[in-house]
């Protein structure tokens, strides 16, 4: 019996570890244009977090993931993010699918350094990244309308 007690608290330990914490990132502020560039890994760890985990677990990593991703493209100076009529009728204005469409236009710039993107690319890559993601049932999350016809239009 306490051998299982001791392998329960050493996996449950090892869990916690080697999950994601975004708590330092709270109070992080970009002051310098460098600051913004150092931080891209970061990012991009932060919109990877938004795709890879179900939209109802760990909420307040969740969130602050978003904030963090919208503080730099606030500031970034190396883009420029359109969020268009495209942007909004797929969103349908839901702040939980716009931080994720805006997470997924961080991610796509910042998958692909090495080239130039339009507004029309970059929202054509978020919107695939987003409807991928809200296809999957198991991320717990509502599409909207303009997604679920996207969805119902591809089986």
């Amino acid at each position: 019996m306490k051998k299982n007690i001791l392998i329960l608290a050493v996996v449950l330990l090892a869990n916690i570890s080697f999950s994601q914490n975004f708590k330092k990132l709270v109070n992080y502020e970009f002051k310098t244009e460098e600051s913004y560039t150092t931080e891209m890994d970061k990012v991009l760890e932060c919109a990877n977090y938004l795709f890879e985990n179900p939209n109802d677990e760990n909420e307040l990593n969740r969130l602050i993931a978003t904030q963090y991703i919208m503080n730099w493209m606030n500031g970034t100076p190396d883009y420029t993010f359109e969020i268009g009529d495209d942007a909004m009728s797929l969103t349908k204005g839901k702040q939980e699918l716009l931080g994720l469409y805006l997470a997924a236009m961080t991610k796509v710039v910042l998958d692909n350094p090495e080239e130039e993107l339009s507004n029309k690319e970059i929202h054509n890559q978020s919107q695939e990244i987003l409807v991928k993601y809200c296809s999957d049932e198991n991320n717990n999350i509502k599409p909207s309308k303009k997604i679920k016809k996207i969805i119902k239009s591809r089986k």
